[in-house]
């Protein structure tokens, strides 16, 4: 069974590997502007993740809250057969809000919560050959984060915030028979089950929790000109959950003059079931296992080109070299531990974002954002099928009253096709393609 274990947690470091999925929707206004905002922040509030400095100066009470639609499309071809199977994803919500309060002219405090992290995959389980190495993955990670930012003279700010993280990590794949041994030295193969044979349904749910750091500095250097940045720290959490399995009926027999020695007609269904009893190989238990949630940042610049009109430029890392390796631990001695070293790389992100004020009631913004993934070329699978990409934003506000102002965003994704693997081993065997919507809507109060 310890390819299975493997199997079962391979889709650990992938879950988490992608610029792509580490989302970075977590403000209606931003998003219209690519997320440019590491030296000039929407005034509302965002700065608690986008530059805790951002915070310094922002005049009495502020109460933002919306959340980001993600409608998502993707696909795997076969490059033999030329089967397509599309990807079956919901529509996904991304909510985040933020609350302000000046204490004084100089000092303004907060607390807002975002999912820097999170992900969503899911496969339809019929006819897709990927569904052995994950056919719905989830992860959602949240932070819970009170942050300060001081303005140390006039031309710098400084801030800082204390991240609460509440993650649950979730896995679902089926296990093929076919694979499986049935004594040592002889596979279910050998006994002429075919490649695909599903015979058992398996899940991972965990939860985990920990802390980081988010701080940022903002420089203005002169009444057009803002340079910032900010970084948010690592965290590795330790998940504990529980890994359980469900037998599914395969109605197969073994054949005449077997390897097993066994009569012609022996259901294979009961040779396989003392697996699923308490104590065998694929019987329901505690499973832990660590998961680094990278560091990032971003270092920006925004120019005033009118009164009215501001010009924006972010770089974005996120530092995924830091995930070495993850060690999958069974309470279970019948399933073997599994070391698992993922080769993933850090990734890269331009933001270009522009806002025009055109009248005191209504602003509009536009943007473009371009980034590399995370997942090398050996490792692209059903679990997260990433590629470079290329988005395009949009958005604008409108102030509804002296107090309150709406927001609308959007947001187009184009990934780069790219060729990956459904079978464990098999290789890269077809491309995946992926594209998607992204819609924003907020409400930013002013007290």
């Amino acid at each position: 069974m310890r390819r299975f274990a493997f199997m079962l947690f391979a889709g650990v470091p992938s879950v988490l590997a992608a610029q792509g999925f580490a989302v970075s929707e977590h403000n209606t206004c931003t998003m219209g502007r690519a997320g440019a905002a590491a030296a000039s922040p929407c005034a509302d509030g965002s700065a608690i993740y986008f530059s805790p400095a951002g915070l310094a100066g922002l005049a009495g009470k502020h109460l933002s809250f919306g959340s980001t639609f993600i409608a998502a499309s993707g696909s795997f071809t076969e490059e033999f057969t030329l089967q397509q199977t599309k990807l079956d994803n919901p529509l996904i919500t991304v909510p985040a809000g933020y609350a302000t309060y000046a204490v004084s002219p100089k000092l303004t405090v907060g607390i807002g919560a975002y999912a820097p992290y999170g992900l969503e995959t899911k496969w339809p389980v019929a006819g897709f050959a990927g569904r052995f190495l994950g056919y719905n993955t989830k992860i959602h990670s949240i932070y819970i984060q009170p942050t300060a930012g001081y303005q140390v003279n006039n031309w710098l700010k400084v801030g800082v915030g204390w991240a609460y993280i509440t993650s649950k990590l979730e896995l679902h794949q089926r296990v093929d028979l076919s694979t499986q041994q049935a004594i040592p030295g002889v596979s279910f193969a050998q006994l002429g089950i075919q490649t695909g044979t599903d015979f058992a349904d398996a899940s991972l749910n965990a939860t985990g929790n920990g802390f980081a750091v988010n701080f940022g500095a903002i420089i203005k250097v002169n009444d057009r000109l803002s340079i910032g940045g900010h970084w948010l720290t690592r965290k590795t959490i330790k998940y504990d959950g529980d890994a359980a399995f469900k037998q599914i009926a395969t109605n197969l027999t073994l054949p005449p003059n077997n390897p097993l020695g066994l009569p012609a007609g022996t259901p294979v269904d009961a040779l396989v079931l003392p697996q699923f009893v308490s104590g065998g190989a694929l019987s329901n238990g505690p499973v832990h296992t660590t998961i680094t949630l990278p560091p990032q940042g971003s270092i920006g610049f925004a120019y005033r080109i009118q009164d009215n009109w501001t010009l924006m430029a972010d770089y974005q890392t996120i530092i995924w070299g830091w995930f070495a390796t993850v060690k999958i631990d069974f309470d279970n001695p019948a399933t073997p531990d599994v070391t698992l070293v993922p080769h993933n790389k850090d990734t890269h992100a331009v933001r270009l974002g522009t806002e025009y004020r055109h009248s005191d009631k209504l602003t509009v913004r536009a943007g473009y954002l371009y980034h590399t993934s995370a997942s090398p070329s050996d490792f692209v699978t059903p679990l997260l099928p990433e590629n470079d990409r290329n988005e395009f934003t949009g958005g604008a506000s409108y102030r509804i009253s002296p107090r309150i102002v709406g927001e609308v965003a959007y947001q187009y994704i184009k990934q780069n096709d790219r060729r990956g693997e459904v079978l464990p081993g098999a290789g890269n065997t077809g491309v995946y393609t992926f594209h998607a919507h992204l819609f924003g809507a907020g409400v930013a109060l002013t007290f």
